[in-house]
């Protein structure tokens, strides 16, 4: 999948468990978790903690630029009385 914009969909993996890029990245350096269905696991990465932080910095430049919202203005609110229509 794209990375586009990677740095603002935390929290990440399938179950939230990490709120940021540089815990995702520390998890997988150590080797990443265990599968208990075949018996293999992931190999650390071997990065420096420098590498680490250029990684999640280069990870979070990620992105297409400012996101535009506009905030919808609120309807009047007339609050109805029981029995009304």
């Amino acid at each position: 999948p794209s990375l586009l914009e990677v740095g603002r969909t935390g929290p990440y993996m399938h179950n939230g468990v990490f709120a940021t890029l540089r815990e995702v990245l520390e998890f997988y350096n150590l080797g990443g978790g265990r599968s208990s269905d075949d018996g293999t696991t992931l190999r650390p990465l071997g990065l420096s903690e420098d590498e680490v932080g250029a990684l999640v910095t280069f990870l979070q430049g990620m992105k297409s630029g400012d996101i535009a919202t506009e905030i919808p203005e609120s309807p009047p609110y007339q609050p109805r009385r029981l029995g009304e229509n």
